[in-house]
């Protein structure tokens, strides 16, 4: 099994070094690493020259003339890997020495999973540890693996690539989030609890997502997150995520997108269009006035529209605002 790494860079020298160590580290060595980095200012491109140099596996080093940004940037240097099971990786984590040696094994054990994720330890911008992990705080805050989508803890199996790839402009949530959904809907996920992986939090990260806290959480501190984040004004960047997964979709029940494996088009058609209906409504909920916002919102959880978003903490954000 080729073993690939995808790595998009951006000014990352000030942690870059300890990311690259750590793929030297692997008790299973990556066949190939191959990263693009996004027109960087400081020394990151100087900084994977030198690891080019010395590394015991092939890297190359794509330098784009123009940004891209970092989800085309990651997507270009997933699209030019060559490996069975490609690797997702940031500039500024640090990986145990068993992470691919252990993911190779369950993608080895378990050939119908072709998206695989484990946990992550949170750790500062010292690598000094919380006894805290992603999953872990996910769980406590009342969510369910489900909502475990964390790109960088992620690899991916190639029979799938062609259905993920590429990513659609303007989507929410970003690359991890499409890649996982994908893999939800065609039954070809799994999780994993083991912690392959120091996840460092620190002040240039992009996600502020509670689970993300160096501070253990729980249910009410998901609650209270849900309920003082600033009201959506349009549901529009959902709608469009929907759109793009109904059309890539048709696009692989036509055949204009090839797969291996059996789809079941029929729950794929029914999900996608019942979460439709449920974004309309949310969105024409906006337009309520105080009191028509909170009889329309529990009507649709009567009906079952939360399960589309996050269940009854959805429903209390719309229903206390």
């Amino acid at each position: 099994m080729r073993i690939s790494i995808a790595l998009a860079t951006y000014n990352g020298d000030t942690y870059l070094q300890d990311q690259l160590n750590s793929y030297i580290a692997q008790e299973r060595l990556p066949d190939e690493m191959v990263v693009c980095d996004d027109v960087s200012k400081d020394e990151t491109v100087a900084i994977l020259e030198a690891f080019q140099k010395v590394a015991p596996f092939e890297v190359q080093i794509i330098k784009n003339e123009t940004n891209l940004g970092y989800t085309k940037n990651f997507e270009k240097a997933l699209s030019l890997c060559s490996g069975d099971i490609v690797f997702f990786s940031d500039q500024d984590d640090v990986w145990l020495p068993n992470k691919i040696s252990t993911m190779e094994k369950v993608f080895n054990d378990n050939p119908n999973v072709s998206v695989l994720i484990h946990d992550g330890e949170l750790v500062d911008e010292n690598l000094n540890s919380t006894g805290l992990t992603k999953l872990g705080q996910i769980l406590s805050g009342g969510y369910t693996d489900e909502g475990f989508v964390t790109g960088t803890l992620s690899a991916i199996r190639r029979d799938i690539l062609n259905i993920v790839l590429p990513f659609p402009d303007g989507i929410a949530g970003g690359h991890d989030g499409w890649v996982h959904t994908i893999a939800r809907f065609v039954k070809r996920r799994m999780v994993i609890r083991d912690v392959l992986q120091k996840l460092r939090r620190h002040s240039n990260n992009t996600s502020e997502w509670v689970a993300s806290s160096l501070k253990k959480i729980n249910k009410i501190d998901v609650v209270t997150s849900n309920i003082s984040t600033a009201a959506a004004k349009s549901y529009q960047d959902r709608l469009l995520y929907n759109e793009s997964l109904q059309k890539r979709f048709s696009q692989l029940k036509s055949g204009e997108i090839i797969c291996d494996f059996c789809v079941d088009f029929d729950y794929i058609d029914r999900t996608l269009k019942a979460e439709y209906n449920s974004l309309i409504k949310r969105e024409e909920l906006l337009s309520y006035g105080f009191f028509g916002r909170k009889m329309q919102a529990v009507l649709m959880l009567a009906q079952g529209d939360y399960r589309h978003f996050n269940g009854v903490k959805s429903f209390l954000r719309d229903f206390l605002r």
